[in-house]
């Protein structure tokens, strides 16, 4: 996508039709250029005191090259060393520039030094244009900014640049314009500019289309905040456009007296991460979410704004306010999963280029300001689009607990299956009164499976629901009440049935009773055909041990019902989670000791030699092994690695030397599990003790089967060792900080 550097860049033309330099359009009729270029194009001195009065062509090389344009000298600074502000000349069009042109957008700063630009010039023999990069140094006595080019290859700037825009890359968009190269040393590599202060001094046209981080922030900074205390939370990737924006806005919000956390430059070196992270999290009223295509493929990021909505749900003030803002993400791109839950009903902005930022940037302050939440438009209250994995997509780091409709050969195109479990999943399913548990650590295809026996049920006439409890309010788990109300609303809603709760709602009966009826009575019998419902992440109840005994006790008495009632044969269920079951439970009353148990395993090497094939790999049976020596069967792991290799992005050998790193293809995957461990020091310090050797280690038995259920550790008897190198790799090279 072309930024508004390349849609302003103007090229400028002699009476004899030759190239003389460039400038660039700041407004819809306004375009800048140096008086120099302006004078050898008309052939008229310099130094020329008076505004010339004949036209000058040009074009827009990039958009309508040889669609040739005329315009009239507006403004005039010719030549003059005694000048503060020389060699400025501005020109009006004198008809419509072209379709897709935009006005560039100025910045400003004071201070430059070390920022990377790069410039389009016309230099001698080039009259199609050059590109040339560097770094911006600092101000001179007569205003000008001095660049460098710091690069061994490609161009310098030389006569043929003059007049053209300086693109900023950090302030991502025009810092001045260029006007003169040191031509006097032929070893030197500096050229010079007018940044866009003195542009704006000189022509004061110019000062509406200019953007500060430092005027927008002391602007906003006279508006009445809401609090003194507002504290700002940015939640951003650790790449362009993304930094470079959180610092944009770290910088205007602290401008406008705002107390802002961006871990970059808040976290001092050697600070417990995690810690300070929650801390922040905590105290913050707002979670300003910078969301590109990359970060919401992240597991830490889908972690973070996860951790943020559990704090508004559960804090009386409903704090912090979430505010996103898609960068280069289309609002109606698909989010994971789980993003899309914790984000629906948010009010979202999209970011499409640098234009956005002031606009952007104004808007936030503005809420700030009012201590308000923004509402959500119609459009918001939508469904989103689910996501859909292809070789095209990053492996989502949460499954789709629904097939979509019409895609079901796409949504399978990177799923294996692990004979026999799917065809035994398949074949319970149809049976009445069906109970059927899939058990595995996180990211191992658990809801993937669900979503298949729930769409192979669809296909012999049964209707099949989804829930996810992750995506349920906090507020919800109050009590059991209010659980089981919102349970039977919400499967309700997913039959498209009205909420009938007061009908069938009785106080003088209780809740377990009130549900039992309103299944009973009320959803299995207006539904003519079999219900397969899937209870996705039910492990989100271990936290609350009232909720989930009563709870696994009626899912257990429904199935017991079905041996002898017709109507409670209609309900097929899919009971999903990724932990051990600690709470103190009547065996007798709990549904994980009946029906059909399925513990997912890792991919074998056969499967892996699938899932590469599918990726159009050709590998040997050695570079097998040594993906799997590192991952091992690890489905998300392997279909990333495999990801990453396929689109040329890396080589395995490459990948296998900075697997256990924060900077390789696991870093997101890895430091979420360091982040988990932080906050529960006893797992980090067993963690730690297992990691210090090579020898399976014994632990507590629900120390150890807590690990195991977070996926870092497999059992060995009544010992316990890493599960994958990668994460002995990685926990040993950070034993300390555990």
């Amino acid at each position: 996508m072309a930024s508004t550097l390349e849609l302003s860049v103007v090229r400028i033309y002699s009476n004899s039709g030759k190239v003389v330099g460039a400038g660039f359009l700041v407004s819809q009729k306004y375009i800048l250029t140096c008086a120099h270029v302006v004078a050898d194009g008309l052939g008229i001195a310099r130094n020329t005191a008076e505004i010339p009065n004949a036209q000058v062509r040009l074009d827009f090389p990039l958009l309508a090259a040889k669609q040739f344009f005329t315009a009239k000298v507006v403004f005039w600074r010719p030549v003059n060393p005694d000048e503060f502000a020389e060699d400025i000349a501005g020109l009006e069009l004198e008809t419509s520039p072209p379709n897709g042109v935009q006005p560039a957008r100025l910045v400003s700063s004071e201070d430059l030094w070390g920022h990377p630009f790069r410039i389009l010039g016309f230099p001698k023999n080039q009259p199609n244009g050059a590109w040339a990069s560097g770094e911006i140094r600092a101000k001179l006595a007569n205003g000008w900014v001095q660049l460098e080019d710091i690069k061994q290859q490609g161009y310098s700037l030389e006569p043929g640049f003059s007049g053209a825009p300086i693109w900023d890359e950090q302030l991502l968009g025009v810092a001045g314009m260029a006007v003169a190269a040191e031509m006097e040393r032929t070893t030197a590599k500096a050229a010079f500019i007018i940044p866009t202060q003195v542009l704006i001094k000189a022509w004061l046209e110019l000062s509406e289309q200019v953007f500060s981080i430092e005027t927008v922030g002391q602007q906003c900074s006279t508006m009445k905040p809401a609090s003194k205390n507002t504290k700002v939370f940015i939640s951003y990737r650790n790449k362009d456009p993304d930094l470079t924006l959180s610092q944009q806005f770290y910088k205007a919000l602290k401008t406008a007296g705002y107390e802002v956390f961006m871990a970059g430059e808040s976290i001092r070196l050697g600070e417990n991460w995690p810690e300070r992270i929650d801390k922040e999290l905590e105290q913050s009223d707002y979670f300003l979410l910078l969301l590109s295509p990359d970060s919401a493929t992240s597991e830490m990021v889908t972690e973070e704004v996860r951790r943020a909505k559990q704090l508004r749900d559960l804090r009386p003030d409903h704090k912090p306010v979430i505010l996103p803002i898609r960068i280069n993400f289309p609002l109606n791109s698909p989010l994971n999963y789980d993003l899309r839950g914790y984000l629906q009903r948010i009010q979202q902005r999209e970011w499409k280029s640098s234009a956005d930022t002031p606009k952007i940037l104004q808007e936030i302050l503005a809420i700030l300001a009012e201590g308000r939440e923004p509402a959500p438009t119609e459009e918001e209250l939508t469904t989103r689009p689910s996501a859909e994995e292809s070789l095209e997509c990053p492996p989502l780091p949460v499954a789709e607990p629904e097939l979509p409709e019409g895609q079901v050969d796409l949504a399978s195109a990177f799923y294996v299956e692990r004979s026999p479990i799917e065809y035994d999943c398949y074949e319970t399913i149809l049976k009445p009164g069906s109970l059927i548990r899939i058990k595995a650590p996180r990211q191992m295809g658990k809801t993937s499976l669900m979503a298949r026996i729930l769409y192979q049920a669809s296909q012999k006439n049964s209707l099949a629901v989804s829930l996810s409890f992750q995506l349920a309010d906090s507020k919800v788990f109050a009590d059991l009440e209010q659980f089981l109300r919102w349970f039977c609303v919400s499967v309700s809603r997913k039959l498209r049935l009205p909420n009938r709760l007061t009908d069938y709602w009785d106080e003088i009966f209780g809740s377990k009773d009130n549900c039992t009826v309103y299944f009973e009575e009320y959803l299995l019998t207006q539904i003519s055909q079999p219900l397969a419902l899937g209870l996705d992440e039910v492990d989100l109840l271990y936290q609350y041990p009232e909720i989930a005994g009563d709870f696994f006790g009626l899912l257990r008495a429904w199935h017991e019902e079905a041996k002898n009632r017709d109507i409670w044969k209609k309900l097929r269920l899919v009971v999903v989670h990724s932990t051990e079951v600690y709470i103190p439970m009547n065996m007798n009353q709990s549904p994980f000791n009946v029906g059909l148990s399925i513990e997912l395993p890792e991919f074998n090497i056969k499967q892996v030699q699938d899932l590469i094939y599918r990726h159009g790999l050709n590998w040997s049976s050695t570079e097998i092994d040594q993906l799997m020596a590192m991952v091992g069967g690890h489905p998300y792991l392997v279909r990333v690695a495999l990801y990453r290799i396929a689109r040329q992005d890396t080589t395995l050998e490459h990948l296998l030397q900075i697997a256990a790193t924060d900077a390789g293809p696991f870093g997101d995957h890895l430091r979420r599990h360091w982040w988990n461990l932080k906050q529960h020091p006893d797992l980090a310090m067993g963690m730690k003790e297992i990691v210090a050797t090579n020898a399976p280690v014994q632990l507590e038995p629900i120390q150890a089967f807590k690990l195991k259920s977070m996926g870092l550790v497999e059992l060995e008897n009544n010992h316990v060792l890493p599960r994958l190198s990668i994460y002995r790799q990685y926990f040993r090279d950070r034993a300390a900080s555990l």
